[in-house]
């Protein structure tokens, strides 16, 4: 887990710096762009959802899923 900021560059202060600082010490902190964030956060979204979906398969291939044909489906939808 993290924290982010969000603002925009005219609203970036001293005030803001000095929290940063206070909140960090030592630590590095790391400024990006929005887009560059944005990209970044999908791509982790993505990658999740990915590893969940071979998961997912793996059960299924294990068998651990459950696996029904088309007809089965549509008789449950009439039920």
């Amino acid at each position: 887990m993290y924290t982010t900021y969000h603002l925009r560059a005219d609203e970036l202060n001293e005030e803001v710096v000095q929290t940063l600082k206070n909140t960090y010490r030592q630590d590095e902190i790391v400024i990006l762009p929005k887009d560059v964030y944005t990209e970044i956060e999908k791509k982790q979204h993505n990658t999740a959802f990915t590893e969940k979906l071979q998961q997912g398969i793996q059960d299924v291939e294990e068998g651990r899923g459950i696996i029904k044909t088309m007809a089965e489906l549509e008789a449950m939808e009439d039920a």
